[in-house]
């Protein structure tokens, strides 16, 4: 039983008890007809979603299906009809009937993620279907059984949610009939050591990177960290640091994390466990990432990786946030008496060289079970993480633009973004073979930018025919292309190996199984098209 929960990285007590919970869960209901709802408790980014397919994997329903559901990722227009189906007729457009997602999930097992987020006409339906194991379709007279093994998740807190009627207490009391705390990662000592090598050693076979190791300050720099994002935090730092990291040894100021304050050691962070310690390295912790990306929530977020969402829930806590906007946060500094901010509201122009990525998505079957919720989010999460800006999400794509933020290296920052979303799709595919197919266009351009204050935008007059340029290259794609534009390969092709597309000029695609150059350039690693001072060239 112990190899089933081997994910499950770690050594420290927290996680050696969780371990030896969901062990004994499996062992005592290996033969029941019934399992009980398992409620997981734990902060955003803790792994709550690894802990449930694992159980999952490791449990009597092992080889009957396993639906993954994000609460917040599905419109609450569209919710009761997705998790519960929908008979023909039962409103405008629906003509067939459709099962949904606990149908899908009929014998096998069911994982609510972020249930707190829940709404209440939801609560009532869910409790029956909880309760009762019976679904009843919108539309339908009348009831089927349904057997699903509900597991579901939250990081709210759900006892206050209750008390603020937010949240339905007997829905609470029947999922939390066997209740699992995750503990965030500040709480599990030397595991965050484990966790980073396994995730650096995963992020540099995924884009065949030369093996690296961190030095004695970086592994120091890891654990003196708080972590407010988790596990999911420490992965996007890891995946940052692999793409650029050069050399073979990850340093502590390539992690980009604050280091100890009062120049603290590892045993200092490890002992201040207590509720206040906890609480004002937090606050410190969305104060640095706020200073970091001159007040912008969004990119803050991404920072510490977060959603918006949660990381403006963590301000609200700490009265740091006033909800008028990203500029809305307690000044980091007291502005200077000699520069007051200014009153005019008049657009400043400037030409800057941005980047802008494209994800389409299409799905080989038109079914809502397959509709890609959970896989937006994650794209959107590695846009974030690599400094891009949504510009655009829609059921079948995202647009992202890189660099209104003032960075050079906008257009590889992009590509970056590019190469981990790939990996997001080839891994939902590993998983669902109806999972939707992604496709990639990467353009980079001067252009026109308008800043407003704090914000900045793209000039409406040529923002058609930049996503002209988006949907031409994304049309001549396959499943796994990142097809780059002919403006952006000076900029990339000294770090990415590129190929020229057959017919027009339309762009470069980068290799399927593209790496960072650690040798010096050679005329095979150049972008094979025309030079610009030799049209005659092959």
């Amino acid at each position: 039983m112990q190899s089933g929960f081997a994910p499950l990285l770690g050594e420290s007590p927290a996680l050696v008890g969780l371990r030896r919970d969901l062990q004994q869960l499996v062992h005592r209901y290996a033969t029941a007809r019934r399992l009980p709802p398992v409620l997981l408790l734990g902060e955003t980014g803790t792994g709550k979603s690894l802990i449930a397919r694992t159980l999952h994997e490791a449990g009597p329903r092992a080889r009957r299906p396993f639906v993954d559901v994000a609460c917040p990722a599905i419109p609450e227009t569209l919710m009761e009809s997705q998790m519960f189906g929908f008979e023909r007729g039962a409103f405008t457009d629906a003509r067939e009937a459709r099962p949904g997602l606990f149908a899908a999930a009929d014998r096998g097992t069911i994982f609510l993620d972020e249930i707190g987020l829940l709404p209440d006409n939801l609560q009532v339906k869910l409790l029956k279907v909880v309760e009762d194991q019976e679904l009843r379709p919108l539309g339908a007279t009348a009831s089927k059984p349904i057997d699903v093994w509900v597991i579901a998740a939250t990081s709210a807190d759900l006892e206050t949610a209750i008390r603020k009627r937010r949240f339905r207490e007997d829905l609470y009391y029947r999922l939390a009939v066997v209740t699992l705390h995750v503990p965030p990662l500040r709480e599990r000592g030397d595991d965050v050591v484990a966790l980073a090598r396994h995730l650096l050693a995963r992020a540099c076979a995924d884009y065949e990177l030369a093996p690296r190791t961190f030095t004695a300050e970086a592994l120091a720099r890891l654990r003196a960290h708080r972590w407010p994002g988790n596990i999911r935090e420490l992965g996007n730092v890891i995946e940052r640091v692999a793409l650029r990291a050069e050399g073979p040894s990850v340093t502590a100021d390539a992690l980009g994390l604050p280091a100890a304050p009062n120049g603290g050691t590892d045993a200092d962070a490890s002992e201040t466990g207590a509720a206040d310690a906890t609480a004002i390295s937090e606050r410190d912790s969305l104060l640095q990432a706020l200073a970091a990306t001159d007040r912008n929530i969004s990119r803050a977020a991404a920072r510490l990786g977060l959603t918006r969402n949660a990381f403006r829930y963590r301000l609200r806590k700490h009265g740091l946030y006033t909800g008028r906007g990203d500029a809305a946060a307690m000044p980091i500094a007291p502005p200077a008496a000699e520069s007051p901010r200014p009153t005019s509201a008049a657009t400043r122009w400037e030409r800057r060289r941005v980047a802008f990525l494209r994800v389409a998505l299409t799905s080989p079957v038109d079914d809502d079970d397959h509709k890609p919720a959970r896989l937006l989010e994650e794209i959107r999460q590695k846009v974030l993480v690599f400094g891009g800006t949504l510009d655009g999400i829609g059921p079948a794509a995202i647009t992202a633009v890189f660099g209104l933020d003032l960075v050079e290296d906008a257009p590889r920052r992009a590509a970056h973004a590019a190469l981990a979303i790939r990996k997001l799709g080839a891994r939902a595919r590993e998983v669902d073979s109806l999972a939707p197919a992604l496709t990639l266009a990467l353009h980079s351009a001067p252009t026109l930018l308008g800043k407003v204050e704090d914000e900045v935008h793209i000039d409406g007059d040529v923002r058609p025919d930049i996503w002209q340029t988006l949907a031409r290259l994304v049309g001549r794609a396959t499943d796994g292309d990142i097809v780059v534009s002919p403006s952006a390969t000076a900029t990339l092709s000294p770090t990415f190996r590129l190929i020229e597309l057959a017919g027009d000029d339309a762009g470069a695609r980068l290799l399927l199984d593209v790496a960072r150059l650690a040798a010096p350039r050679t005329t095979e690693t150049r972008f094979v098209g025309r030079r610009p001072h030799d049209p005659t060239a092959p």
